[in-house]
């Protein structure tokens, strides 16, 4: 295996990697209060790792997170804290190494899968919907000293676009297939450390995990003939990257227009951020979050955020709802 493959930077890459540099411009230009960062920040992280997970077979909605069956549920909150390993522990010129790569696999598989942070003992193979291998790995013996190559292309100055440097390592670490189970989430999660310490950092983690779900045929693709054809497979994360970064450019502009830098205090703010997350959630759904609290205040915050144009309320009874408001 060549690590990395030969490619070539066409046009349309070029042009990608510019537009995605101009929106990182934006976010790490633009003066955004502390709130909306951090509800923009976590509501990113939560759809990252849903839909990370749902590529790999996970059936869970933004509208039933709360509602699935457990492994389904540890299975994303296990990327969440993957997530917040790299924001927590890798920094700018920081050191993407084999021990990163052992402990994001630990993370992300605890409780649910076997061998955690353990290269593969055995021989693997990709299957297909039908049962057919589609792709044989490497066996056992080779996984320590690819993975040591690709670590040395991550270190390198050979590519001069971290972003592509980023997409062109989950490509890689796909095809090595260093473990038996959880590769999939871990390459991706490799995309956010590998950006966060080449200090191409938006402010945000950028879900382009939910692009990849809705577009999961042509990644799979892409990333079958990646080898072979690694521009494609470029063309494939870029365009990902790109649609879900500008999504967030519009979210903010919304957020800091419509609600002009609306500073709530922390309760009211977490409220906000359930609606948000869930879209349509009920009095109870609220109120099981936050047990301490008496019922008449939580009726009364939700009161606050309605006088302030931020949620609606869906229904006069006892079985009404509540949404984001439009206004």
């Amino acid at each position: 295996m060549q690590i990395p493959p030969n490619y070539q930077i066409s046009r349309e890459i070029l042009n990608l990697v510019s537009k995605i540099d101009a929106l990182r411009l934006f976010f790490t230009s633009f003066e955004i209060s502390p709130a909306i960062r951090n509800r923009i920040h976590h509501l990113n992280t939560l759809k990252s790792s849903l839909f990370s997970a749902r590529i790999e077979g996970n059936p869970l909605t933004l509208n039933d997170i709360e509602n699935g069956y457990p492994k389904d549920k540890r299975e994303i909150q296990n990327i969440l804290d993957a997530i917040h390993l790299i924001d927590t522990t890798v920094k700018p010129k920081s050191t993407i190494d084999m021990s990163v790569i052992r402990l994001l696999h630990a993370t992300t598989t605890k409780g649910i899968g076997m061998d955690q942070g353990q290269f593969r003992t055995e021989l693997s193979a990709i299957f297909n919907s039908t049962g057919i291998a589609v792709y044989v790995p490497p066996p056992p013996s080779e996984i320590l000293g690819l993975i040591s190559q690709l670590i040395r292309y991550i270190q390198s100055s050979d590519e001069s676009f971290p972003i592509i440097k980023a997409m062109m390592s989950h490509l890689i670490f796909e095809k090595i297939h260093p473990f038996l189970d959880g590769n999939g989430r871990v390459g991706r999660l490799l995309v956010y450390a590998i950006l966060k310490s080449s200090e191409y950092d938006f402010g945000f983690c950028v879900p382009f995990e939910e692009y990849l779900d809705e577009h999961k045929d042509a990644y799979y693709e892409s990333l079958d003939i990646g080898m072979k054809n690694p521009e494609d497979f470029l063309l494939t994360l870029l365009e990902a990257y790109y649609a879900e970064a500008e999504k967030m450019k519009s979210l903010i502009s919304e957020e800091v227009s419509h609600k002009n830098e609306i500073i709530l205090p922390p309760r009211r703010e977490e409220i906000l951020q359930i609606v948000k997350d869930h879209h349509l959630v009920s009095f109870d759904f609220i109120k099981r979050r936050f047990l301490e609290v008496p019922a008449r205040t939580i009726h009364y915050d939700l009161e606050k955020l309605q006088e302030k144009k931020l949620i609606l309320k869906v229904g006069k009874t006892r079985g009404s709802f509540y949404t984001i408001s439009n206004l």
